[in-house]
């Protein structure tokens, strides 16, 4: 038997006849003729093969079939009231997860910024993040196990679109008790015989960092790899070596100099999503927070 909206009402009408004792009563309840009523439960045990309610009695009485029904049929009720009841509070945003990819720089302060912005606007959604490499992010959003992902402009794909959130300066961060500390700049090639500290090279920053090190033909010496950027500011710190950071990751790290790059560099962060795909009212939110700075009232 397929299960409609007709099937529903039956199934109404059902209960309420239980909680009332008579059709007669259970029309006036259901604001319905009582044809209506007596038409559709006609029509319900016709579907079943059964019948349910004693028809002998001026009360509307179960038979024991119908006794059996009446305790599935509850329970059927009862999560079809909850389902729709969730389904509103998605809707108003009133519940609801999203799911959110994130690099290991996603600490940056324009991408926490709007990760405050979206929690102050829906405080009862809850937001899950996923650190992983950009390339992990992008596949993860074309197989749609993430809603959003944010990470540093890489490359295209037709499956996916794009909206660029936020352009960073990226500095030299040294010890304080480091000898470039004291400098108002520092180019690339001042730093050939420096000790580095950068992450995987999987991590497509790492690679771009790589990459115009060696197109002035100034590689330092790579001493540590990290995933955590709070690892790789804490080896700074204790002076094992230097590493290029997005300004906003250093300017807090009060044991930490933060010098810029001549000619400067900037790292971008875009907001990505699969293209097509159908947005959870939690993700449209999240698109609009970030577009308006507000959500709509």
């Amino acid at each position: 038997m397929r299960t409609s909206f007709r099937g529903i009402r039956q199934l109404e009408y059902f209960l309420t006849i239980c909680e009332a004792g008579s059709f007669t009563r259970a029309a006036e309840r259901l604001y319905v003729s009582q044809p209506a009523v007596t038409n559709a439960i006609r029509s319900l045990e016709e579907e079943l093969g059964i019948q349910l309610f004693d028809r002998s009695q001026k009360l509307a009485t179960l038979t024991a079939e119908g006794r059996i029904f009446a305790g599935h049929v509850e329970k059927i009720m009862h999560g079809i009231t909850r389902t729709v009841e969730e389904i509103h509070s998605l809707r108003n945003l009133t519940s609801g997860v999203l799911d959110i990819g994130l690099t290991a720089l996603g600490g940056q302060s324009a991408i926490i910024s709007l990760l405050k912005a979206y929690r102050h606007a829906y405080p009862d959604i809850q937001m899950i993040l996923h650190e992983d490499t950009t390339g992990n992010l992008q596949q993860a959003l074309i197989e749609e196990k993430l809603d959003l992902a944010i990470f540093a402009p890489w490359q295209k794909n037709n499956s996916l679109s794009y909206e660029m959130l936020d352009e960073e300066e990226l500095v030299v961060c040294c010890s304080r008790h480091h000898a470039l500390h004291r400098r108002n700049s520092v180019a690339l090639a001042d730093l050939s015989s420096e000790k580095l500290i950068l992450m995987p090279s999987s991590c497509f920053y790492r690679q771009r960092l790589v990459e115009a090190f060696e197109e002035c033909s100034s590689l330092p010496q790579i001493v540590f790899e990290s995933q955590s950027v709070s690892t790789i500011c804490a080896l700074v710190a204790a002076n094992c070596g230097i590493s290029i950071l997005p300004e906003s990751l250093v300017e807090e790290q009060h044991a930490l100099a933060a010098i810029p790059l001549e000619p400067s560099m900037t790292l971008a962060t875009q907001l990505v999503w699969k293209t097509n795909h159908h947005f959870s009212h939690a993700a449209e939110a999240f698109l609009q927070v970030m577009q308006e700075g507000e959500p709509n009232p």
